[in-house]
């Protein structure tokens, strides 16, 4: 059992390692950009903020009682901490949103909505219909510009 619970943890180790890296990418030349702060980046993920550290905890307090090395552990609660508040570029440009280290190509943006709190957009992301919440920033203003005329109501 110690060993699927270790290879479970190299596993999201892959995986937080990929999120993080792509959270490096840079934006197009000439794209419009802000950056989000720490506590702007916890408040877009809402419940995820408390969840995933949280989860690293309960993982850390596991590795404890089973009186296992903690190092492993210890490392996804620093880089789930750095996926979550890392102050990472959005961005709009020529070739669509890097939100998130991922680039939404414009011909992927069904339409967009001035929410309270920005905006959200509808996009078509590997055959799903999925919405993001997009925060209130000058970018968010240029795509709300861009489409507009997508058939998003103006209320």
């Amino acid at each position: 059992m110690d060993e699927m619970l270790f290879y479970a943890k190299i596993v999201l180790l892959v995986v937080l390692l990929y999120d993080v890296l792509i959270l490096f990418r840079k934006p197009e030349e000439g794209s419009e950009v802000v950056k989000l702060d720490f506590w702007k980046e916890m408040e877009r993920k809402g419940i995820n903020a408390f969840l995933i550290p949280s989860t690293m905890v309960f993982i850390i307090c596991l590795d404890i009682v089973q009186e296992v090395e903690i190092y492993l552990s210890t490392a996804l609660f620093v880089l789930s901490m750095i996926y979550l508040g890392y102050p990472r570029p959005f961005a709009f440009g020529d070739g669509g949103i890097l939100l998130d280290g991922k680039t939404i190509t414009k011909d992927r943006i069904l339409r967009a909505k001035k929410t309270e709190d920005g905006a959200q957009i509808s996009i078509e992301w590997y055959g799903w219909l999925m919405k993001k919440e997009l925060p209130t920033s000058n970018v968010t203003d240029s795509i709300l510009e861009e489409f507009s005329d997508s058939g998003s109501s103006s209320d």
